[in-house]
């Protein structure tokens, strides 16, 4: 039998209600109007679309979004730090994305730690992880592992004590999400693979869950998941990303032969990205509430 697709558009529009809802206690009880701003370095056409999509969403909920663009010449540590401590110190602003990658040779983490915590709506600096690092939800989630415990609430698919291998350690999605599941969130246990790892088709075929945020696929493969490597009626989750021609993209995973054997799967595009995106919105929304000395918003999901 096929997969259940996790349609990220799905859950999304599902969520939209409630978003809504809670713009509009802001702004027509609290007179609040939440403000994204984005640090855009450089050209990168799919960093590009994802602040677009970002901030469609934000101007949607009526928020107001913008974008502070940066050409990769003039993006120092020096320019990037003080144009985060101006937009820290902008009343105004009430959450800062510093979208990814930046160029190389600069060192990410001390520009994660500067931003004001309570403006990190990304969930990257240091005071933001120590809360799902100690299994608690702290003020942020970071937006896409929110997004798959969003799509795994929404699909009602079982977690606790479920065997889980999460494929990736970056600081934005695979990191955080091995923490998280395998933390008292969601009491997952949790096999954190990477590309050092051994033996990463036996891993998979041994778990209920497999969330994949590599980004790549082995020399001579299409997909770094194959149908061969998964347990029958497990859940796959593709957050992966990758370009393989001009305007051509990729996930992680085969999707058309994995959903023959999977028990839920996630498309790529539109399963994660979108579900990103939405946690972008509940942590600004959040972001707002704290400043307004509120607690974090509820959703059904």
């Amino acid at each position: 039998m096929p997969a259940i697709i996790m349609d990220g558009r799905k859950a999304g529009d599902f969520l939209k209600p409630y978003l809504l809802a809670h713009a509009q206690e802001l702004a027509e009880r609290r007179h609040f109007t939440p403000h994204l701003a984005a640090i855009l370095v450089g050209d990168d056409p799919a960093s590009a679309q994802y602040v677009k999509n970002k901030q469609r969403l934000a101007q949607d909920l009526g928020f107001k979004s913008s974008t502070i663009r940066i050409a990769t010449a003039d993006a120092t540590s020096d320019r990037l730090r003080e144009t985060i401590a101006r937009l820290n110190d902008d009343p105004d602003v009430t959450g800062i994305l510093l979208q990814l990658p930046l160029p190389s040779g600069i060192d990410v983490f001390p520009l994660f730690d500067a931003i004001d915590p309570m403006k990190d709506v990304d969930s990257v600096g240091a005071a933001s992880i120590s809360g799902f690092y100690r299994g608690q939800w702290g003020r942020f989630i970071p937006c896409t592992p929110r997004g798959v415990l969003t799509l795994l609430d929404f699909y009602k698919t079982p977690v606790d004590g479920k065997r889980a291998a999460v494929i990736g350690r970056s600081d934005i999605a695979g990191k955080p999400m091995a923490l998280i599941l395998g933390g008292r969130l969601r009491n997952a246990t949790v096999t954190w693979c990477h590309r050092h790892t051994r033996d990463l088709e036996d891993i998979c075929r041994e778990s209920d869950i497999i969330v994949s945020c590599a980004g790549v696929a082995p020399p001579g493969r299409d997909f770094l998941i194959t149908a061969d490597m998964v347990k029958p009626g497990a859940c796959v989750i593709d957050v992966g990303f990758r370009r393989i021609a001009p305007g051509r993209f990729a996930g992680d995973v085969d999707y058309a032969a994995v959903r023959e054997v999977a028990g839920w799967i996630t498309p790529n595009p539109g399963g994660t990205g979108p579900m990103t995106v939405i946690a972008l919105m509940q942590n600004l929304i959040d972001a707002a509430r704290y400043r307004l000395g509120m607690p974090r918003a509820e959703y059904p999901v």
